[in-house]
């Protein structure tokens, strides 16, 4: 894909073949009015499942409306799992449980999940990604290679082939004391080595140095990261999640958002994206598939 730009990821998916899609939860009126938008542009053909869509008016895409949510859910779950369905969109918050029964029915490539929330920049009006903004708190160092390995495919999905990865710290100078400048130093080294493909990692990063090249070179780094990063890596979620909250409700960027690591796509109910977000992120789904 040319030019990242989620007009071009809608694009992109709609030139695909359309895939099946199957929702649960509890009847999100947003979500389920993107579900039609992207039936009536043939990115899906959707199947609802459970209580919560009890009073739609498309009942042909019922599939059943008398179970609770737990087990529309293994219902659903299954779909994916047997490759009844491509997709998996579920309407309510993501809890723990909902994570737990993903491992159950062996949905998870690995053991750890991860969260990759995807902003168009409206200065530069391209596509930056973030992560881990909403499954792992404090992740160890084995944790946020696996939530880097989970980020990298769905850049490249969106057409960054060699991304830029920017591993922030609170500051850019590695210090034993503070933890997060030790694990992103070993994640730059280890780029460096090629532990991660075609993407190349920069760390520690303060946020100044991260987005400007010109603060990155007066604190003599010399890097291609610095501002011309594509993911933005988090030591933790409250840095991560604060941030994605700052840009979506401050400065009203548009966000896109998938939970990474799964062997099928799965879309979420996340608080960082708006209602317009669930269209764009059912077409970032659809070219994961």
């Amino acid at each position: 894909m040319n030019n990242p730009s989620f007009k071009n990821i809608i694009k992109a998916a709609k030139t695909g073949k359309t895939r099946s899609m199957v929702i649960t939860g509890d009847g999100n009126n947003a979500a389920v009015n993107a579900v039609f938008r992207a039936q009536d542009i043939k990115l899906i053909e959707p199947v609802f499942c459970g209580q919560g869509f009890s009073d739609l008016d498309r009942k042909n895409n019922l599939l059943s409306t008398d179970s609770d949510t737990v087990n529309a859910r293994k219902h659903a779950l299954g779909m994916v799992r047997s490759g009844e369905a491509d997709i998996l969109l579920d309407t309510e918050m993501i809890t723990t449980e909902f994570l737990q029964m993903l491992s159950k029915v062996n949905l998870i490539n690995g053991h750890t999940l991860s969260y990759v929330s995807v902003f168009e920049s409206v200065k530069e009006q391209r596509l930056t990604l973030l992560t881990d903004t909403l499954i792992n708190s404090t992740p160890n160092l084995k944790e946020k290679t696996a939530i880097l390995e989970n980020a990298i495919p769905i850049a490249d999905v969106i057409g960054i082939k060699h991304p830029n990865i920017a591993a922030l710290a609170p500051l850019e100078l590695v210090n034993p004391a503070i933890k997060s400048t030790m694990d992103a130093a070993i994640l730059s080294k280890m780029s460096q080595r090629g532990q991660f493909g075609n993407a190349v990692i920069e760390g520690p990063l303060a946020m100044d140095n991260a987005e400007s090249a010109d603060a990155a070179i007066q604190k003599g780094i010399q890097s291609t990261v610095p501002g011309n990063a594509d993911i933005y890596f988090f030591p933790d979620i409250e840095s991560a999640n604060l941030t994605a909250q700052f840009l979506a409700w401050v400065f009203r960027v548009k966000f896109a958002g998938v939970l990474a690591g799964t062997k099928v796509p799965i879309v979420v109910h996340s608080p960082l994206e708006n209602d317009d977000s669930w269209l764009l992120s059912i077409a970032l789904a659809v070219l994961s598939c």
